[in-house]
C-alpha cells in the first residue's frame, strides 16, 4: 500500500486499502533448504578403545526401501546422512570381531544420533544383539529445534494446524490464541526469542513454498494434519542452509512402506462440549470478546503401502474439516453475534520409487480448498450476509524429490516444487452485476454487496540442490554440506467493483458516490537465489565445530502494465501504460554461521552449545508494492438522488459541479542505496539427559537487529515543524510538547529507506526446557521463558507488533517520536510457560494436557 494524495476521503481510501492488504496477507520469502532427514554418526573401536578402520557398517529400517552400507574411515568414524525419520538398526562387522547389531535407533528430522560401538573379539558369523540405548542428546548440531513426532501430533489436544502446533513450542508467542480449533481458519503471526514477527517459513519436505506477498512470511496452503510424519520447527542457531532466524516449520509428509497401513479418525465438538466464554469487563460492564465454536467436525482417512516391496510405495490421505463459529464482537442490528462458516478439504498423494540400491525418487501432490463463506469488511460494525465476501480458495503443491548415494560418503539431494493458489474475496452468489455497495457512515452499516471483488492468483517455483560429503581422519572428521537454491515468485492483485462505485449514505439519506478505476491488475515479482557451505568438524570425538557461510541474492520489480480495456469510467481514469520498473530492490548479502558443540562428560549424555549467526530479513513483494503505479484510485462526487429511489444514476452525480475529491497514485519511492535488514543472534545452551528419554536444558538468547526500514516524508522535514507546549503526557503525567507544521503541507514525497533510529534494539532471554520422548506410557514437552525486548519502536500507536515501519509512520514527524524510544517491542511477553504431556492409564485410557500461559504483550 502506498501513500495517497491528501484528500477529504484519504481516511476512506486508506481504510479500504488497509483492509484489502490485511485480508490478503492473513489468509494467505526467502529460499531455504533444511534437512527433512536425520543422521547416524559414530566411532567403531576395539576392546582397547583404538579405532577400527575399514569396518563394514550398514543401516536398515522400515523407512528405507534398501539398506545402506559404508566402511569406517581411518579414524574409525562413520556417518549415515539423509535418513528419513524412523527407527533403525545398525550392523557392524570387521575381521576378527563378532558382528554387532544395535537396534532401536530413533531418528527425527534434523537430529544426529551418536551411536558408537566397541567390538568384541570373535568370529564374524557370531552376532551380538544389543539395544542401542536412547540417544536423545544431539552432540553435533547447535540449532535450537523442536520436533513434533506422531505421538505429539496425534495425542496433544490442539487446533490440528501449524499455528496451534507451533504454539506448543517453548518460547514462541503468537498474535492469536487457539482454543480447540477456533482459530484454525485464520493465520497467526509468530515470534520466538526476539525474532521479527511474521518471519516464518512453511516448508514442505524441506522446500520453502510460502505465499510471496507481504514480507513473504505467510502460507497459501492449509495443511492436512494427519498427512504429516513429522513437524519440525527450527528456531535459533540455524545452519547456513536456512535463511531466517524466525520460525522455520519443516513439514515432512508421510510415505508408504513395505506393509499396508492406514488410519481413519474423526473429531467432533459443539457448543455443548465447551464452557461458556468468560467475558472481560470494562468499568464493570462485560465486553463482548471471543469466538466460541458451535460446530467443529474433522474427519480424515489415509492409506499407504507397497505396490512393489522395497521398490515402489504409495500413500494417500483425505481430510474434511468444518469449523463454525459465533463471533461475539460482531453483531447484527438485532444484537445477535454473526456466524462464521468455514470448511477445508485436503487431498494428499505421494509416490516413492527406489531406483537401484542408491537412488530414491519421490513425487508429491497436495491439494487444498479453503472455504470461508462470510468474511466481513471490518470497517463497518454491521455488515449483512450479502455484503460479505465469499472465499473459495483452491491451492495445490507439486514436488519432486531425488536423493542419490553417489559414493559411500557422498550423497546428493535435489528438490523442486511449485505452489499455486487463487485467494479470492468474491461477491456472494446471490449478488448480481447490478447490485452495488451501500455504506451508511452514520449507522456503520454495509449492505447490498461487498465493497469490491478481489483475487490473488499467486504462484511460487523453487529448485534446490544440496550435497553431503563425509571425510574422517582429516584433523578430525568432517561432514561438508553445500547447496544452491533459486526461486521465482509472482504476486498479482485483481480488483473489480460492480458498477465501479460505492454509494454512501447518512442515516439512510444518499450523500455521495465514490467512483473507482476498476477493473485493474497490479503485478509484482521477486527472484531469490542463494549458495551455502557448512562443515560439521568433529575434533577428538567430543568437540564439533559448525562452520557455515551463506550468500543470498534478492531482486524485486514490477513488469510493464496497462490499464484494463474494460474500465468502467475511462473518462474519469484515462487508460495508461506503465513501463517495466527494472530492479527496484537488489540485494547481495553474505552471512556467517558459527557454532560449537562440546560433549561435556564424554559419555554422550550432556552437551554445551554456543552459536552465533547473522540472518538477513526475509522479504516478499511488499516493498515494490509500495511504489507500484497500478492501484486504487478514485473520485468522490456529491449525489443528488433526484428520483428518490436510493440508487445512484450516473446523471445524478457524475458532473464537474458535484466533484468533491480525488485520491490515488503513489508518492513513495525506494532509496536505491537501501541496505537489507538483518539480525545478529547469539545463544548458549546446556543440555543434559537426566534419565532414559528425559532431557533438560537451560539457554540464554541475545539478538539485535540493524538496517531496519521505514518512511520519511521529504516534503515535510523535521525543520518544518514548530513546537507547541501546554500539553500533558497521558502515560507519564509529565509536560508534553507537540508540533505543528510551520507552513502549509505540500504534496507528500515519501522515501522508503533504512532508519538509523531503529538500530537501537536488543533482546535478552532465558529459557528452561524439559523434553521426554514417549516411553513407559508418558511423554513431555515443557518450557519456561523469561525475556525482554526493548528499543525504538516503529509506527507507535499504529502497529506495535512489527519491525517494518511501512505504514502510517514518518520519521521526519517529531510527533511520532513521543514514546517511541526505550519502548517494549513486538510480542514481548515477559513470562511464557507451556506444558504438553500425555499419560496412558491401564486399559489404554489416555489423558493429555496442553497448557499455555503468557503475560501480556506491549500496549
Amino acid at each position: 500500500m502506498s501513500y495517497r494524495s491528501q484528500s477529504p476521503n484519504v481516511i476512506y481510501a486508506s481504510r479500504m486499502a488497509a483492509t484489502v492488504i490485511f485480508c490478503a496477507c492473513l489468509s494467505i520469502t526467502s529460499a531455504a533448504q533444511v534437512s527433512i532427514t536425520g543422521k547416524i554418526a559414530g566411532t567403531i573401536t576395539d576392546p582397547s578403545g583404538a579405532a577400527v578402520p575399514n569396518a563394514s557398517v550398514s543401516v536398515s529400517g522400515p523407512a528405507l526401501m534398501a539398506a545402506r552400507s559404508m566402511h569406517t574411515q581411518p579414524d574409525g568414524t562413520y556417518l549415515f546422512d539423509l535418513l528419513p525419520p524412523g527407527t533403525y538398526s545398525i550392523t557392524t562387522n570387521a575381521p576378527g570381531f563378532r558382528t554387532v547389531q544395535q537396534t532401536g535407533v530413533i531418528i527425527t528430522a534434523g537430529f544426529t544420533a551418536t551411536i558408537n560401538s566397541r567390538l568384541v573379539v570373535g568370529q564374524v558369523n557370531e552376532t551380538l544383539n544389543v539395544a542401542a540405548g536412547s540417544s536423545t542428546v544431539d552432540l553435533q548440531n547447535v540449532q535450537s529445534e523442536t520436533t513434533f513426532d506422531q505421538n505429539l501430533l496425534q495425542d496433544i489436544p490442539g487446533g490440528r494446524d501449524p499455528w496451534s502446533t507451533v504454539a506448543q513450542m517453548p518460547g514462541v508467542t503468537l498474535t492469536t490464541f487457539d482454543v480447540g480449533g477456533n482459530q484454525s481458519m485464520q493465520q497467526s503471526t509468530m515470534q520466538v526469542h526476539g525474532s521479527t514477527p511474521g518471519e516464518q517459513i512453511f516448508s514442505w519436505n524441506g522446500l520453502d513454498l510460502n505465499w510471496p506477498g507481504a514480507n513473504g512470511g505467510y502460507t497459501q496452503f492449509y495443511t492436512n494434519h494427519d498427512s504429516l510424519e513429522e513437524f519440525q520447527v527450527v528456531a535459533d542457531n540455524a545452519p547456513s542452509a536456512v535463511s531466517i532466524s524466525g520460525i522455520y516449520m519443516n513439514m515432512v509428509t508421510k510415505s508408504g512402506s513395505n506393509t499396508l497401513h492406514g488410519q481413519a479418525a474423526g473429531y467432533y465438538a459443539t457448543a455443548a462440549t465447551q464452557a461458556s466464554p468468560k467475558l472481560p469487563t470494562f468499568n464493570g460492564t462485560p465486553v463482548n470478546s471471543g469466538s466460541p465454536i458451535f460446530l467443529d467436525r474433522d474427519t480424515t482417512a489415509s492409506l499407504g503401502g507397497p505396490l512393489i516391496k522395497n521398490k515402489w510405495w504409495l500413500f494417500g490421505s483425505y481430510r474434511r474439516y468444518d469449523v463454525d463459529l459465533s463471533i461475539l464482537t460482531v453483531r447484527d442490528q438485532a444484537g445477535n453475534p454473526v456466524q462464521d462458516i468455514n470448511h477445508q478439504t485436503n487431498t494428499d498423494l505421494r509416490s516413492d520409487w527406489q531406483l537401484g540400491q542408491k537412488n530414491r525418487l519421490s513425487f508429491v501432490w497436495l491439494y487444498n480448498s479453503q472455504n470461508r463463506f462470510f468474511r466481513r469488511d471490518t470497517a463497518y460494525q454491521f455488515v449483512t450476509a450479502e455484503a460479505s465476501w465469499r472465499q473459495i480458495e483452491p491451492a495445490y503443491i507439486l514436488q519432486a524429490l531425488w536423493t542419490s548415494q553417489i559414493t559411500n560418503n557422498f550423497l546428493l539431494d535435489v528438490r523442486t516444487g511449485y505452489n499455486k493458489e487463487v485467494f479470492p474475496l468474491g461477491y456472494q452468489p446471490t449478488v448480481t452485476p447490478t447490485d452495488f455497495t451501500r455504506q451508511d457512515l452514520t449507522l456503520s452499516t454495509e449492505t447490498g454487496a461487498a465493497p469490491f471483488s478481489f483475487a490473488n492468483p499467486s504462484w511460487v517455483f523453487k529448485i534446490t540442490a544440496g550435497a553431503s560429503w563425509y571425510k574422517g581422519a582429516l584433523a578430525g572428521s568432517h561432514n561438508f554440506k553445500f547447496g544452491w537454491e533459486w526461486g521465482d515468485s509472482y504476486n498479482p492483485y485483481v480488483y473489480k467493483i460492480n458498477g465501479g462505485i460505492n454509494a454512501q449514505y447518512t442515516n439512510g439519506v444518499p450523500t455521495d458516490v465514490v467512483a473507482f478505476d476498476t477493473p485493474f491488475t497490479e503485478k509484482t515479482y521477486f527472484h531469490d537465489s542463494s549458495f551455502y557451505v557448512q562443515d560439521a568438524w568433529t575434533l577428538k570425538r567430543r568437540v564439533t565445530l559448525n562452520l557455515g557461510l551463506r550468500y543470498d541474492r534478492y531482486i524485486s520489480f514490477y513488469p510493464k502494465q496497462s490499464s484494463s480495456p474494460d474500465l468502467t469510467f475511462p473518462d474519469l481514469f484515462p487508460p495508461q501504460t506503465f513501463p517495466a520498473s527494472g530492479n527496484l530492490v537488489e540485494w547481495n548479502n553474505v552471512s556467517p554461521r558459527v557454532g560449537v558443540a562440546f560433549d561435556v562428560t564424554g559419555k554422550g549424555t550432556s552437551v554445551l552449545r554456543f552459536g552465533y549467526g547473522r540472518y538477513y530479513k526475509m522479504e516478499g513483494t511488499q516493498l515494490v508494492e509500495q511504489v507500484n503505479p497500478v492501484g486504487f484510485a478514485g473520485q468522490g462526487y456529491t449525489w443528488n438522488d433526484a428520483n428518490g429511489d436510493g440508487i445512484p444514476q450516473v446523471s445524478e452525480w457524475k458532473n464537474a459541479a458535484n466533484f468533491l475529491f480525488a485520491f490515488g497514485g503513489t508518492s513513495t519511492h525506494i532509496d536505491p542505496n537501501m541496505s537489507r535488514p538483518y539480525s545478529d543472534e547469539l545463544n548458549v545452551t546446556y543440555e543434559k539427559q537426566l534419565w532414559r528419554d528425559l532431557r533438560v536444558s537451560a539457554a540464554y538468547y541475545y539478538r539485535t537487529k540493524k538496517n531496519l526500514v521505514g518512511l520519511k516524508n521529504l516534503a515535510q522535514p523535521a525543520a518544518a515543524y514548530e513546537p507547541v507546549s501546554g500539553f500533558t503526557n497521558g502515560l507519564t503525567g509529565q509536560p508534553l510538547t507537540l508540533f505543528n507544521l510551520s507552513t502549509a503541507a505540500p504534496s507528500p514525497n515519501i522515501l522508503l529507506t533504512n532508519i538509523s533510529e531503529l538500530n537501537d534494539n536488543s533482546y535478552h532471554g532465558l529459557e528452561f526446557d524439559a523434553v521426554k520422548r514417549l516411553s513407559k506410557k508418558w511423554q513431555l514437552l515443557t518450557g519456561f521463558t523469561i525475556q525482554r525486548q526493548k528499543g525504538t519502536v516503529c509506527c507507535p500507536g499504529i502497529t506495535g507488533l512489527t519491525d517494518d515501519a511501512l505504514f502510517g509512520d514518518d520519521f521526519n514527524d517529531p510527533n511520532k517520536d513521543i514514546n517511541r524510544r526505550n519502548n517494549y517491542l513486538n510480542q514481548d511477553a515477559t513470562y511464557v510457560f507451556k506444558v504438553d504431556s500425555t499419560y496412558e492409564f491401564p486399559w489404554k485410557i489416555g489423558t493429555s494436557v496442553n497448557f499455555q500461559h503468557y503475560t501480556g504483550f506491549p500496549f
